[in-house]
């Protein structure tokens, strides 16, 4: 015999050995709980509880059901109507139950005001004129205590043709006095409230003899020749005259086009993209983009700066390439020559790479180009996120701040070029995770969504160049942009700052990202302590380009004719010698770089990092781009400068020159110039030693060497007889020579 069926409510809080589980629908024959930790859903976590194994548990007294726990609306009304069953109510949404609650809740103030109780002075009367005057004092504190009880605000009142719409739903007089009815009926109870939408209007109209006419031409709508709904209301109409034709005229059938185009109306739109764009195309447009990561573990919400999306994207606009011939502006008579302008200017379609935090959804970095996407913009992009935005946000004229300053503990981007390369050695030099969620986009869900507020920018301008030629029709895009390539980033960046962060964004429930970044309303208290951003020398070193083969001089470092300094150079070059190293510079700043010390002399630095920062103040804020084209400047002024001075230096030297060879002269000095005598004479002397060498050598002769010889000496020489040598100072002539007499020894100047 099966086991009966059980169907839990919506907000009930299933407990299954100390496990919390909430309902999440039924697949045949099994209940599907999904897993909750700390009050929050685990998207990834889904048990099947079948209707046997429910009763085994609850027969164990192994599983506990609570009833509403997740709905406080459900926990209100179960107080209002104690001791009655309400589960009727238990398949409502929260939502649903609010509404039934704020029903509720008036329908009670009118009774406690109409007998006096509760505090009531005046006790109103069912006239319409009681009950407006009852809903004119009441509204608004009664809004109040559903503010505070929900905490959130009732939706505005339905839109009337001619009449102001209510800014909250709250019940005029008829509708008030259809409630207290409705609820007096029900003896108070709150279930008579549940909606009723499914037994509204009359389902079955048409003659059920043209209904299947009707159902199966309106079908047809969905194919792929793209009929109109006119072609369907002409099919229907020639089916119902082949029907008439057997009928008697009393019983013919009729179909107005009004419910033919009703019921085209209600077809799946899903159904009529298949059969009109085709099954790949209606596969992007429906694939949801998703909400975006909320948690990183399943448990904890994301915080600020927690992960970061990167992605780039080519604008939808044109936007002129400044050329050399091109005026710094487009005038209005510049407009009117267009013609003549098309032939000095370039129209590009820029990319931009974007860095958004997922749990605020403020933009955070931020880089333009009008070069495909590659790692250098990539690059450029992360280096914005951990670097004060403020002087660009007041360059661009922005009214607001652009605060959000941080290091990511994680950015995930695509598996694109632009994300690989240079870009990972940057994030590994930052200590930033790199996440590869894979090429579908859902799964970047918060930067692909954003992608979609750049196209309200480019539709500010001129210039679009839209998303196929279709759309564009006879729009020529290139012809009509107007904002110059300089001026994107600057427009942009007031965009982002001004406009985008300070809208009410649907992903925050309506709150602002700029007010999202600063409070946590979430969790109702501030954000946690950012990762602090990195210091200059770590941007440097993660964001800088490395130069080898440099050595450090007696002066410093010299790069591009710049002098670099440190306080330890000195001991840093008696340990180096002329072993070469590698530095670091930032092509943005040349006032610094960073010189790697080896890692065998890193102990002798024990208070230094691995990199020592060398400085050149005088060069501090100065671009590479700029010291170059100064270098350049200089080089051309030292040889104009040399130029010039030629006719004065060298008619000096000639004249010292033909002084001083007057004065030799004077002096009976000989020229130190080497005549071709001297020449001769020394070659013939080094072809006289060759032979002598290469000669063979006589046996040694001469007495043996006795023991009063020093040390050193090693006899006669053969190259010449022995004969007699004068004595030295202080020595007669009957000493036998000393080592130091020796005919072998070098004296001191015979080096």
């Amino acid at each position: 015999m099966p086991a009966e069926r059980y169907k839990f409510g919506h907000n009930d809080r299933i407990t299954i050995d100390g496990v919390h589980y909430r309902p999440s629908g039924r697949q045949g024959q099994a209940n599907l709980l999904r897993l909750v930790i700390d009050n929050a859903l685990v998207d990834t976590s889904i048990r099947p509880l079948t209707d046997s194994e429910y009763v085994r548990l609850h027969s164990d007294k192994k599983i506990r059901i609570e009833e509403g726990y997740y709905s406080h609306a459900f926990q209100l009304l179960r107080d209002r109507a104690a001791g009655t069953d309400l589960s009727d109510l238990s398949d409502l949404d929260d939502e649903q139950l609010r509404t039934v609650a704020w029903k509720v809740e008036w329908c009670v103030r009118f009774n406690q005001a109409r007998i006096g109780a509760a505090g009531y002075m005046e006790r109103p009367n069912k006239t319409p004129e009681g009950l407006a005057a009852f809903i004119a004092s009441e509204r608004e504190l009664i809004h109040r205590w559903y503010i505070g009880t929900f905490d959130a605000s009732r939706p505005p009142g339905r839109k009337r043709a001619g009449f102001p719409r209510k800014s909250y739903d709250y019940p005029g007089a008829t509708t008030l006095l259809e409630w207290l009815d409705l609820f007096e009926r029900g003896d108070g109870q709150p279930g008579v409230f549940r909606p009723q939408y499914a037994n509204c209007g009359n389902r079955r109209q048409l003659d059920p003899r043209a209904l299947a006419i009707v159902e199966g031409e309106v079908r047809k709508f969905a194919s792929g020749n793209r009929i109109k709904p006119t072609d369907v209301f002409t099919r229907v109409e020639a089916e119902l005259m082949l029907l008439n034709r057997r009928l008697p005229p009393e019983c013919h059938v009729s179909v107005g086009a009004s419910a033919i185009r009703r019921r085209i109306r209600k077809l799946p739109t899903i159904l009529i993209d298949l059969a009109h764009l085709g099954p790949k195309k209606a596969e992007l447009k429906y694939n949801p983009v998703g909400k975006g990561m909320v948690t990183l573990d399943g448990l904890t919400k994301l915080g600020r700066m927690e992960r970061v999306e990167m992605d780039d994207w080519e604008f939808d606009l044109f936007a002129i390439l400044k050329h050399r011939h091109v005026r710094p502006g487009v005038t209005p008579q510049a407009r009117a020559a267009a013609r003549v302008l098309q032939k000095n200017r370039v129209s590009v379609r820029c990319t931009v790479t974007v860095a958004i935090d997922v749990a605020t959804k403020c933009i955070v970095g931020l880089h333009v180009t009008p070069f495909p996407p590659s790692a250098a913009g990539s690059k450029s992009a992360l280096q914005s996120i951990v670097v004060d935005k403020n002087p660009v946000a007041k360059l661009a004229r922005c009214t607001s701040e652009w605060p959000m300053m941080a290091r990511p503990s994680e950015v995930a981007t695509d598996e694109g070029p632009a994300f690989q390369g240079d870009f990972r050695t940057a994030l590994g030099k930052l200590q930033v995770e790199h996440r590869l969620p894979g090429k579908d986009p859902r799964t970047r869900g918060t930067i692909e969504s954003f992608f979609r507020t750049f196209k309200r920018f480019c539709r500010i301008y001129t210039g679009q160049s839209f998303s196929n030629v279709v759309e564009r029709g006879e729009y020529q895009s290139e012809d009509m942009a107007s904002i110059l390539m300089e001026d994107v980033y600057m427009r942009l960046v007031r965009f982002i700052v001004d406009e985008y962060h300070h809208k009410t964004h649907e992903g925050l429930g309506g709150e602002r990202p700029y007010k999202a970044w600063q409070f946590n309303r979430a969790d109702n208290r501030h954000w946690p302590e950012l990762n602090p951003a990195p210091d200059a020398d770590k941007r440097l070193l993660a964001f800088g380009l490395a130069v080898p083969n440099r050595v450090v001089g007696v002066d410093g470092v010299t790069y591009l004719n710049a002098v670099y300094t440190h306080d330890l150079m000195g001991k840093m070059r008696g340990y180096l010698g002329e072993r070469r190293i590698t530095i670091v510079t930032d092509p943005c700043d040349m006032g610094a770089i960073l010189v790697r010390v080896p890692p065998d002399l890193r102990h002798l630095f024990p208070c230094e990092a691995a990199y020592l920062r060398f400085d050149a103040p005088d060069l501090e804020g100065i671009g590479l781009a700029d010291w170059l084209k100064n270098n350049r400047d200089m080089r051309r002024y030292e040889k104009q400068e040399k130029l010039a001075g030629n006719p004065f230096r060298l008619t000096a030297h000639l004249d010292l020159m033909r002084d001083a060879e007057e004065a030799r002269k004077r002096a009976g000095v000989p020229s130190h110039v080497v005549s071709e005598a001297q020449l001769n004479a020394l070659v013939k002397l080094v072809e006289r030693g060759g032979a002598l060498r290469r000669a063979e050598k006589a046996a040694p002769s001469g007495r043996p060497i006795g023991s009063d010889v020093g040390s050193g000496s090693i006899g006669v020489s053969l190259a010449k007889p022995a004969r007699a040598r004068r004595p030295a100072r202080g020595t007669s002539l009957g000493t036998t020579a000393t080592s130091d007499d020796s005919i072998n020894m070098y004296g001191e100047d015979d080096e």
